[in-house]
C-alpha cells in the first residue's frame, strides 16, 4: 500500500465530543497528544464539551458521536478497577461518519480491555513467580510499552487513498455506471423497430437463401448504427454542458478533447456487447409491451447489481460476485480499465457479444414463421 496526501485537510474527519472532567488524571494531556502527535489527528477531531452541549451538537449533526468519561476514570484504572466509558451516537445513523465512529469505538474498547488484561496479568505473574521484583513497577513499564506501540502503530501499515473503485475518482466511476445504464435503457427506444418485425418476411428471406444467422447479423448491424448515432450525439452534448456545470472527470481531463478518442474507441466493445444483449431480448419478446418491460427490468436489475447506482463495494461479497459476472458487470470492468488507461478486460465482453448473437440466431431459427410453413 502507498501513503498519499495523509495530511490533506479536505478529507472528512470524524467528530467526537468528550464529556467529563478532563483536568484530572492527565486526560487533557492525552487528548492533546492525539491531536498533535498521533496520525489520528488526520481522521479524528476530539472536542471537549459538557453533556448538554454534546446532546445538542449530536442532534443537529455537529458531531458524529460523543463519549462520557466517568469521574475518577484514570485513578480507577491505575487501581485495577474497570469503569466503562459511555459511547453515544445517533440511532439509525448509516452515514460514513457514524459507521467509522462505531468501528473506532469497538476498536478502542477492545484495545483498552486487552491492555488492562495484559498489565494486570503481568503484575500478578511477577508477584506470584518472580521474587525481588516490584509488580507495580513492572506494570508501569509494560503500560509504557503498550502506549508507545499504539502511538507508533503507523509503522505497521501504510494508507492508500483510492476512489470509488479500483482507483477511479467518484466522477469517473459514475461516468462508467451512467454510460452502461444509458446504453441498456436507450435500447428501449428502438422497440418499435425490433419488436414489430414481420415473421412472414423472415420466412420469405429464408426461402431466398438468407439464413437466420445472416438476418440477425444484418439487423444487429443496423441496431449498432442507431446506437452509435445516439452515443455520438449524447457525448457531444455532454462535452458542451459538463464544463459549464463545473463537472470534471479527472481521468479524462489530462488529455483534453484530443485525449478522448482513445478511451471512447476502447469502450466501444462494451457498447456493442450491451446492444447484442438487448437485441437478444428483443428476439425473446413476443410484442412491443413485453419487449419494453423485459429491457427495462433487465436494465434495472443488472444496473443495480453491477454497481451503476451504488458502488459495488457497498454490497455483500455474494452480490459483488454476482454483479461482476453479469454482462453489465463485465461492461463496467471494461470501462473502468479504459478510463484508467490499462489493458481493457475484453475477453468477457467479446465472449458475451458472441454468445448473445448466437442465441439470437438460434431463437430465430427455431421460431415458427408463416412464410416458412407456406414454402414447405
Amino acid at each position: 500500500l502507498r501513503t498519499r496526501e495523509e495530511s490533506d485537510t479536505s478529507k472528512q474527519k470524524v467528530r467526537i465530543g468528550v464529556v467529563g472532567n478532563l483536568e484530572k488524571g492527565g486526560l487533557k494531556e492525552g487528548i492533546s497528544i492525539l491531536e498533535s502527535l498521533d496520525s489520528s489527528r488526520f481522521s479524528l477531531t476530539l472536542q471537549p464539551m459538557d453533556e448538554t452541549e454534546a446532546v445538542s451538537e449530536l442532534r443537529r449533526g455537529g458531531i458524529d458521536a460523543y463519549i462520557i468519561v466517568p469521574e475518577g476514570f484514570v485513578s480507577a484504572m491505575m487501581n485495577g478497577e474497570h469503569r466503562p466509558i459511555t459511547f453515544v451516537s445517533a440511532g439509525g445513523d448509516a452515514g460514513v461518519g457514524g459507521i467509522l465512529t462505531r468501528e473506532i469505538a469497538e476498536s478502542v474498547s477492545t484495545l483498552v480491555l486487552e491492555t488492562e488484561n495484559a498489565v494486570y496479568g503481568a503484575q500478578n505473574y511477577v508477584e506470584d513467580h518472580i521474587s525481588g521484583l516490584d509488580p507495580y513497577e513492572s506494570g508501569d513499564r509494560i503500560t509504557l510499552r503498550y502506549m508507545f506501540k499504539i502511538l507508533d502503530r503507523d509503522l505497521l501499515y501504510d494508507l492508500e487513498t483510492i476512489g470509488a473503485a479500483d482507483s477511479l475518482s467518484l466522477a469517473g466511476y459514475y461516468l462508467c455506471g451512467i454510460a452502461v445504464l444509458f446504453v441498456m435503457l436507450w435500447a428501449i427506444s428502438c422497440s418499435p423497430l425490433f419488436t414489430r418485425r414481420s415473421r412472414e418476411l423472415s420466412g420469405l428471406l429464408r426461402v431466398q437463401g438468407l439464413s437466420p444467422a445472416v438476418q440477425v447479423a444484418a439487423e444487429y448491424a443496423s441496431f449498432c448504427l442507431l446506437m452509435l448515432c445516439a452515443i455520438i450525439t449524447i457525448a457531444a452534448v455532454c462535452l458542451i454542458l459538463l464544463p459549464r456545470l463545473h463537472i470534471a472527470i479527472p481521468e479524462l481531463a489530462a488529455g483534453g478533447l484530443s485525449g478522448l478518442a482513445g478511451p471512447v474507441l476502447r469502450a466501444l466493445p462494451a457498447a456493442l456487447m450491451l446492444c447484442a444483449m438487448s437485441f437478444f431480448l428483443f428476439e425473446l419478446a413476443e410484442g412491443a409491451v413485453s419487449g419494453i418491460l423485459l429491457l427495462f427490468f433487465n436494465a434495472a436489475a443488472q444496473g443495480y447489481l453491477a454497481g451503476c447506482f451504488y458502488p459495488s463495494s457497498f454490497f455483500p461479497e455474494e452480490l459483488r460476485t454476482l454483479g461482476a459476472v453479469l454482462p453489465a458487470g463485465a461492461a463496467m470492468d471494461h470501462l473502468r480499465a479504459c478510463l484508467l488507461g490499462g489493458a481493457a478486460g475484453g475477453w468477457a465482453v467479446w465472449g458475451y457479444l458472441l454468445l448473445f448473437l448466437i442465441l439470437s440466431a438460434i431463437v430465430r431459427t427455431y421460431r415458427p414463421t408463416e412464410g416458412r410453413e407456406a414454402a414447405q
